[in-house]
């Protein structure tokens, strides 16, 4: 009989752990209370979160109900008729983690904010598109109308606590339907495809940029 469990203890102990699929989960609505009220009008009533492989929640979105388009486009831009400013919806992080940049972001609650990143050499190849949402403190964001790009990033840079904006890699969803729905790309990047606003995107919520 010991010897029966000292054999099927082994087996557990070499026994391979499977991991749970990435998914998106409803959620309700949007109540905390550092969140403005206009910034709680402005989002749709019920919020996605995403849960990673290990079973543990990444992030959970409530995205914005209207995003407005000018129907102009900006070269290298796939969202480029979204006014840089505009507000995306609100976000939080259940634990500590980091920007498409690779700076610490702290766990808590965001707003989001549309911009096109500069094009500098700076910013040569370190990403594929022109387009990001910039995180924003939702002490300090309380209207839903869009921004100045120069209040967004000076926003953004206190989310950060640094001298350079908080960054997330915006996408073009690879579907228009069977949204939402949370993918891992061939870079290892886990990205939430939903509408935003009436827009198919897709959010960069872990990933980082190799240039």
């Amino acid at each position: 009989m010991i010897r029966f469990l000292l054999i099927a203890i082994s087996l557990l102990a070499f026994a391979p752990v499977f991991a749970a699929d990435l998914k998106v989960e409803a959620i309700g609505a949007l109540t905390k209370a550092s969140i403005s009220d206009a910034m709680k009008a402005a989002v749709e009533d019920k919020g996605w979160r995403v849960v990673g492989e290990d079973g543990k929640p990444i992030a959970e979105l409530w995205l914005a109900k209207k995003v407005e388009a000018t129907g102009k486009d900006v070269m290298g831009a796939n969202f480029g008729s979204v006014p840089e400013g505009s507000f995306m919806g609100v976000i939080h992080f259940p634990a500590n983690t980091s920007d498409y940049r690779g700076q610490a972001t702290k766990a808590g609650f965001y707003t989001m904010r549309f911009a096109l990143i500069l094009e500098n050499g700076a910013h040569l190849g370190v990403s594929p598109t022109r387009d990001f949402i910039l995180l924003c403190p939702p002490d300090e964001d309380k209207d839903p109308k869009a921004l100045p790009v120069a209040e967004t990033i000076k926003l953004s840079m206190k989310a950060a606590g640094s001298g350079h904006p908080s960054p997330w890699s915006l996408l073009p969803a690879s579907t228009k339907t069977g949204l939402p729905k949370v993918l891992k790309t061939e870079e290892g990047h886990v990205v939430l495809e939903a509408k935003v606003g009436g827009l198919e995107m897709g959010i960069t919520l872990i990933g980082k940029t190799e240039g």
